[in-house]
């Protein structure tokens, strides 16, 4: 879950930690509720008021995500970019934490195979030779963020065809920003599969 969700829980007195990430979820969407008014979360404020049958009911159907993502995406100018739908299949915090550090140890590999096996690619993408240095030092260049196009949470293994090397700003928070945009409209709630953005290739670029 570290980086498909960019959520911040704040740190503060609470329950104890939840057992799943739906739990998180509920968590964050009461937070949602006390952002200031006229803000993008306007509509997951009043979903965190009232979270009766007729809100969760309001979630929308899959076509009518489908076609509001297609908007956005539309609108982020963001290319290249098939929207694929994956169930939700959850982990606990205790799976989540043991599988970490083999995260950490599959992402170093992964950034040393970009800088000593697709310089040419890198390059295509705007890298520069100092950036694929910093590749080959396991280091993410400024700007640039490893991703998985499929998280854990949706069947995402640690296999290096998952990971990929997108900018920051704007890709990967546009990316996220569609994410997002189905938790907060209780699509992920009501229909346990979310859709994800993915692109072909280890590095995105438009």
């Amino acid at each position: 879950m570290w980086e498909w969700s960019k959520r911040i829980l704040k740190k503060k007195t609470r329950p104890p930690a939840p057992k799943s990430l739906q739990a998180a979820y509920n968590d964050l969407l009461q937070q949602a509720s006390a952002a200031p008014e006229g803000t993008r979360v306007q509509k997951s404020r009043d979903i965190a008021e009232n979270n009766g049958p007729a809100d969760l009911a309001s979630a929308p159907s899959e076509e009518e995500m489908l076609r509001l993502l297609e908007l956005r995406i539309q609108d982020f100018n963001l290319k290249n970019i098939t929207l694929l739908e994956y169930s939700y299949e959850p982990q606990t915090w205790t799976e989540m934490n043991s599988i970490f550090p083999e995260y950490l140890r599959a992402r170093e590999v992964f950034l040393k195979l970009l800088g000593y096996s697709y310089a040419d690619e890198c390059r295509a993408a705007g890298l520069s030779d100092d950036d694929i240095r910093l590749l080959k030092e396991t280091h993410v260049p400024e700007n640039l963020n490893t991703h998985l196009k499929v998280p854990f949470d949706f069947g995402g293994t640690l296999d290096f065809e998952n990971f990929a090397l997108i900018r920051t700003h704007p890709d990967h928070g546009m990316i996220h920003r569609l994410i997002d945009f189905q938790i907060e409209n209780n699509y992920l709630r009501v229909h346990k599969k979310i859709f994800l953005p993915r692109f072909e290739g280890k590095i995105y670029y438009d």
